[in-house]
């Protein structure tokens, strides 16, 4: 009979975990059917199968229909019903050990059978105490931080490795009581078993819920590469642009000139040429692929009122790559010029940027004004206009490149002015 209670205390537990893990999925539209089914194959085997004949692997069968619940119940795929079941497993294991080695720590009291099988209820009261601890522990840590969405999305091979790791892992025990008979189940053997166990359970977890975090962060790099992609081609563009407009000024200036010595239509001659001159006075910090930037910008400026001052040693960046320094100053200044633009009032519109070496450090400041809200999640801002996905990705990107080459990057929004300082080491 006490075997019996065993099979029924593993399928509550896994019942209950398969539940909390499974909580963002959709459930299927026969979900009480597949609950009902599950139950009645457990209560089944229970009453049916001849458990004492299956010696100490009764729990398998238990194991293999709380994956068929998930499979069964929840709209998922394969792989996040094994990514799911795995973790539901070990989960269970973690509190079945602990309640066991506290057992044989103190079994006169916390036994969960006596001799003569009849059950103990101070043994019970510990399985639910350490499973209250256990499973708690991972809402907190791993269930609630979970996203439906990615499951299992990327661990093909890994999925299937851990299932075979996790499975065999927690049936020492088992063999152990096989070899050795009951005795085994009071001996250090056990005891250190058991923790051995748990601590291959966390591993798993910890396993499992890094390449979740893997799967997060290759989203987040697919999308910074396409970012890149499209600075690139940006650049590109630009460059070949503004080349054409230099050469088409030069040539202008020089007819112009040649009409100017005629007197005719001086005044008109005069405006042409300081048109003109404002468009060949490009900004010159010291390294070209910045000048491609700011000139750019600083005419995108120009037309949309915007006070636009750049204090720039450019020759300080040669150490990055030339796409890399598009793509950085390109959103940086995208960000500010995104901002200002929100602004009323066009004599407040204005961005600062200032890159300049002290030592052996180089610092990239800029300074806008914005209207309404920032808030900071990572230490990066995020917008409440609506544009937070490009937005986000566009600091993202920033910090991304400083880290490449060694630096950091600090924000802060003080009185409506927003400071974004980017540091790099330099010899």
């Amino acid at each position: 009979m006490h075997l019996v209670s065993i099979v029924l205390i593993n399928t509550i537990e896994l019942a209950v975990l398969n539940t909390m893990f499974c909580a963002k999925l959709e459930k299927r539209r026969h979900y009480l059917l597949g609950c009902l089914a599950c139950f009645a194959m457990i209560a089944a085997y229970a009453l049916l199968a001849p458990l004492e004949q299956m010696h100490y692997l009764f729990h398998i069968p238990v194991i293999l229909v709380s994956f068929l619940f998930i499979g069964i119940c929840y709209r998922n795929t394969f792989r996040s019903t094994m990514f799911l079941g795995i973790a539901s497993y070990s989960v269970q294991r973690i509190g079945s050990m602990l309640n066991s080695f506290v057992s044989l720590m103190l079994p006169e009291r916390f036994r969960h059978f006596g001799m003569d099988g009849t059950i103990r209820p101070w043994g019970y009261l510990i399985i639910l105490v350490c499973d209250a601890i256990v499973y708690t522990a991972a809402y907190f840590v791993i269930i609630r931080r979970l996203q439906a969405a990615e499951i299992g999305k990327k661990a093909t091979a890994q999925v299937l490795w851990l299932t075979g790791v996790v499975v065999i892992v927690n049936q020492f025990w088992s063999i152990g009581m096989e070899m050795y008979g009951e005795e085994y189940a009071s001996s250090v053997m056990s005891m250190i078993e058991y923790a051995w166990t748990i601590v291959c359970c966390v591993l798993s977890l910890a396993v499992q819920f890094g390449i979740f975090s893997v799967s997060e962060k290759d989203k987040a790099l697919a999308v910074t590469k396409k970012i890149i992609a499209e600075k690139e081609q940006q650049y590109k563009l630009s460059k070949s642009n503004i080349d054409a407009i230099n050469r088409k000024c030069h040539d202008l200036k020089y007819q112009l000139a040649a009409l100017q010595q005629g007197g005719d239509r001086q005044k008109h001659i005069d405006e042409a040429m300081q048109l003109v001159e404002s468009f060949d006075s490009a900004i010159h910090t010291g390294n070209d692929t910045l000048d491609v930037i700011f000139t750019e910008k600083n005419d995108y400026c120009k037309k949309h009122d915007i006070t636009f001052v750049c204090m720039i040693d450019g020759a300080k960046l040669n150490f990055m790559e030339v796409t890399d320094q598009y793509v950085m100053f390109g959103n940086i200044i995208d960000n500010a010029i995104h901002a200002v633009r929100k602004i009323e009032d066009h004599a407040k519109r204005s961005i600062y940027i200032d890159v300049h070496a002290e030592k052996k450090l180089l610092l990239v400041r800029t300074e806008n004004p914005f209207v309404g809200e920032l808030t900071f999640s990572d230490g990066l801002p995020r917008t409440t206009t609506g544009d937070e996905f490009n937005h986000g990705f566009g600091m993202t990107s920033i910090r991304l490149l400083a880290e490449k080459y060694g630096g950091s990057v600090n924000t802060r929004a003080e009185d409506g002015i927003f400071y974004l300082n980017v540091l790099f080491p330099i010899k």
